[in-house]
């Protein structure tokens, strides 16, 4: 997936959650590599749960990455 289409279908799925009565929720994190600095945004959500949200994705991005690794075979 390139660039634009990665982006396009981030406002896609952005926009789910801008629409009235949403169902859809999103948190977005922006990196700067050269301040160092990271901002948390959370779309549609109460704030007191971005850190848990969080929490649970890193664990299942984690969970799944390493699935992803354990599988590969070497041909």
């Amino acid at each position: 997936m390139s660039k634009e289409q990665a982006y396009n279908e981030i406002l896609q799925q952005l926009n789910l959650c801008t629409v009235e009565n949403a169902v859809h929720s999103a948190a977005v994190i922006i990196l700067n590599n050269k301040t160092e600095t990271v901002r948390v945004y959370g779309l549609n959500m109460d704030e007191s749960e971005l850190p848990m949200i969080l929490v649970e994705s890193a664990a299942n991005i984690s969970e799944t990455i390493s699935n992803l690794i354990k599988n590969r075979t070497i041909q």
